[in-house]
């Protein structure tokens, strides 16, 4: 793995990758890596001939909100597992090298920042959706791949991309659990035993949603409410919310595809998570006839949306 620390070196290297013939992966983190941020450079590895890390864990912009802020990582550990991991170049952002000066322009997504208790604040989405596009500009043509965990997140990026025409696809992946469904994080350490034994709760209960809401049901409300009332039983729930996946419209009534968003605080520790669940449309008409031969070769087979999590953990 190659160590790098000036913005340009980086994207010169990745262009020649690329003029050679070459498919180029690249991951953003700020940094406490864990299996999460592993399987995102896995798939990386089997997707492209090229994995680049963009590591924001050292850096520090006094300027952006505190919610915003990156703290010092443990490097030398971050840099021995992605090593492990496979990641070829590992770029470490730091703020010299990439603000010269104090930057005036940032991404401003109004649409995709509800104001919903406990998701991002704008001006943090801001910051975020920057940094993310900063990391594509220099990264150049290629896939990012980011966690589905952070699902706010994912969208702001995604539609930047779209947006803004970028050459570079952002890939969402999969939530990566531990067996008993916890969401793998870097909060996880800071939770005691009993805390973490009691953590299970929150993938069951949106797991119990998701089930309700296949069986039928389609008041918001009362699928968001059954899921603060199992995790309330344990712990104080600051959120749970069902929004339109792909735009993060709050919704009344479940349409389409949905995700269900919540966090839960263990001790101080918040812990967030949300699942995917399609709301079935209207039965298709059956084709001519009497409704008891063949479906004619030429009608289409249904498309799978991708957001249902029936198969299992995401």
């Amino acid at each position: 793995m190659r160590t790098l620390h000036d913005y340009r070196e980086t994207r010169a290297l990745l262009d020649a990758h690329r003029a050679a013939g070459r498919t180029v992966g690249m991951v953003g983190t700020s940094g406490a890596i864990h299996e999460g941020h592993l399987s995102l450079v896995e798939r990386a590895r089997r997707e492209n001939d090229v994995v680049a890390l963009f590591y924001a864990g050292v850096v520090q912009l006094d300027w952006t909100p505190v919610s915003a802020q990156v703290y010092e990582r443990d490097i030398d550990r971050d840099k021995e597992l992605l090593a492990a991991a496979g990641v070829d170049l590992f770029l470490v952002m730091r703020r010299d090298d990439l603000y010269g000066r104090r930057p005036v322009t940032f991404l401003s997504q109004p649409e995709l920042v509800p104001d919903l208790p406990g998701l991002l604040r704008p001006d943090h989405a801001s910051i975020l959706a920057t940094m993310v596009f900063t990391m594509l500009n220099i990264a150049g043509p290629c896939r990012n791949y980011s966690g589905e965990k952070d699902w706010q997140q994912l969208v702001l990026f995604r539609r930047a991309a779209e947006d803004l025409l970028a050459p570079s696809t952002v890939v969402g992946c999969p939530t990566v659990r531990e067996p008993d469904g916890v969401a793998r994080s870097s909060r996880n350490v800071r939770l005691t035993p009993s805390q973490r034994a009691a953590a299970p709760v929150i993938h069951r209960a949106l797991s119990e949603a998701a089930e309700l809401v296949r069986a039928g049901e389609r008041d918001a409300k009362v699928v968001t409410g059954l899921v603060a009332d199992r995790i309330g039983e344990v712990a104080p729930v600051d959120y749970a919310h069902a929004v339109e996946a792909d735009t993060l419209r709050p919704l009344d009534v479940l349409a389409g595809d949905v995700r269900l968003l919540v966090s839960a605080t263990f001790g101080d520790t918040p812990l967030v998570d949300n699942i995917g669940v399609t709301v079935p449309g209207k039965a298709a008409p059956v084709p001519a006839g009497d409704g008891t031969g063949p479906v004619p070769a030429s009608a289409p087979a249904p498309t799978p949306t991708g957001n249902d999590t029936t198969k299992g953990a995401e």
